[in-house]
């Protein structure tokens, strides 16, 4: 499953978070990053995926599939925490409704690789859309060198979490 996104830059002499941020900032960040951002996304699935004719764990496994490009059964499994036949139902849906489409993995032939099907799949990625023009639409009037800012942030800490994440599936858990 190849990474299409560049490594995080390289940066030396930067200060680190304590020299920056107050220790209440500290928190705060984490609890936006690690909570805040999460219940709110994990409230809005629910009726994203009613809204696309999915249950919310096949809406999850595509999502997981869109973000990863490519995923075996068994990773699809480890990151849904689901048995192997219940991952197995979850992708026979999945393929039935149009959503995925299973081929052999390009790297090793004798993987099948989950991937999306992007005439069916524009539909859902459409309404993931939909709540983020509100964010999107409010920060209009920002400063553009803090948006920068702001998404230069996001986008590293995006690359962060999904190093951690691929770094878990290259694990095998018994």
């Amino acid at each position: 499953m190849p990474d299409k996104r560049p490594d995080p830059p390289v940066l030396s002499g930067l200060r680190t978070g304590d020299d920056v941020l107050s220790e209440s900032m500290r928190t705060d960040l984490a609890r936006m990053m690690g909570r805040q951002l999460d219940i709110y996304a994990e409230a809005g699935k629910h009726s994203l995926a009613e809204r696309v004719g999915l249950s919310l764990n096949e809406y999850k496994a595509l999502e997981f599939i869109l973000e990863f490009d490519r995923l075996s059964s068994g990773q699809l499994a480890q990151l849904l925490d689901l048995s192997a036949s219940g991952t197995s139902a979850l992708i026979g849906r999945l393929v039935r409704a149009g959503y995925v489409q299973r081929s052999r993995h390009p790297l090793d032939k004798r993987m099948v690789a989950l991937s999306a099907q992007p005439e069916r799949c524009g539909i859902v990625l459409a309404s993931i859309a939909e709540p983020s023009s509100h964010t999107i639409l409010s920060t209009a009037g920002h400063n553009p060198a803090r948006l920068i800012a702001v998404y230069d942030f996001l986008f590293n800490s995006i690359i962060g979490l999904r190093a951690c994440a691929l770094q878990r599936l290259k694990q095998k858990t018994p």
